[in-house]
């Protein structure tokens, strides 16, 4: 059985590229290792072995690393198990390789077993430039430390590109941080209405509901939702008045109204008068679906020289 591996580098072995501390800083060896020790070593002391998302930061991270003439140059962090597999990225499983990324003739997989990649940092045509290779070789390790964690965004994920971090909030939120909820436009009662609204201050995933006064039809959705984008999920409804059916004159007689919400609305009042000869029937209050009252002949009756009538408030 085969004694333990152990590795006898230190933190100390490894230089910094970069000062800043927002986005992800850069670390490399100044002695050589195979790719699966430089990944371990990476994982133990810093976040992973260096990941390259687009052709900047590759061009970025060639020109902070130290120029080497020849091999051996320096580790990044793509590889593969076995020949029919696509070249991934370890950590974040990314499978992008740019239009120029290989240098010329590669990857070539000369020894049949080429399924690690170090990048040329020399100052010929293929600087920046990737080559396949055993990994057993050894050669210079490249590691990253990331600066985001699960703190950096209160509701979205945080991203991190070269020198710059940054949160990708979820739906409905916003802020440097997703730290606020998106907000919908402020809503106002409907005329002869009112609304309640629930979940928040009008905010994302809030719902607000609607309701009439007495003597009034909700026309329109009785109940809204604050969207993720700030957009209401439809128009605030409107209360429009009941009516009852228009009156009628008595034959021999007339009436008037007193029309509080529009014309033979909720609560007004109407009032019925005969013509002189003539008297109200029928003058119990009327509730629209009672009949008019009618007007039947009289005897007029004098007390000094006025006559009197009768009329109804309704």
């Amino acid at each position: 059985k085969s004694p333990p591996l152990i590795c006898r580098c230190n933190k100390t072995d490894f230089l910094s590229l970069t000062d800043t501390t927002v986005g992800w800083t850069y670390h490399y060896s100044n002695y050589t290792m195979t790719w699966t020790r430089a990944r371990w070593y990476c994982q133990t002391h810093y976040t992973d072995m260096v990941t390259i998302q687009n052709q900047k930061e590759n061009d970025y991270l060639v020109s902070i690393l130290p120029n080497r003439t020849g091999s051996p140059y320096y580790w990044i962090g793509i590889t593969k198990a076995h020949m029919n597999e696509t070249w991934t990225w370890v950590g974040t499983n990314s499978t992008w390789i740019g239009e120029q990324s290989w240098a010329t003739n590669e990857p070539n997989n000369n020894l049949s077993t080429e399924f690690c990649v170090e990048i040329y940092t020399n100052r010929g045509k293929n600087r920046g430039k990737w080559n396949d290779e055993k990994c057993s070789k050894k050669k210079y390790a490249v590691c990253y430390q990331a600066q985001c964690n699960s703190t950096s965004c209160n509701r979205g994920k945080c991203q991190e590109t070269v020198e710059n971090i940054f949160c990708l909030c979820d739906p409905g939120f916003k802020g440097d941080r997703c730290q606020t909820a998106v907000d919908c436009a402020p809503l106002s009662e409907p005329d002869n209405g009112y609304l309640r609204c629930f979940g928040g201050n009008q905010t994302n995933n809030s719902t607000c509901q609607f309701q009439c006064n007495m003597g009034f039809l909700l026309i329109g959705s009785s109940s809204v939702t604050c969207g993720v984008t700030g957009i209401w999920s439809g128009p605030r409804p409107t209360c429009l008045t009941i009516a009852c059916g228009a009156l009628l004159d008595p034959e021999k007689g007339s009436h008037y109204c007193f029309n509080p919400h529009g014309s033979n609305s909720f609560n007004s009042s109407c009032w019925f008068h005969c013509e002189l000869g003539f008297r109200l029937v029928d003058v119990t209050k009327l509730l629209w679906n009672n009949p008019v009252p009618l007007c039947q002949g009289m005897t007029i009756s004098y007390q000094g020289n006025n006559c009197y009538f009768r009329s109804v408030n309704l």
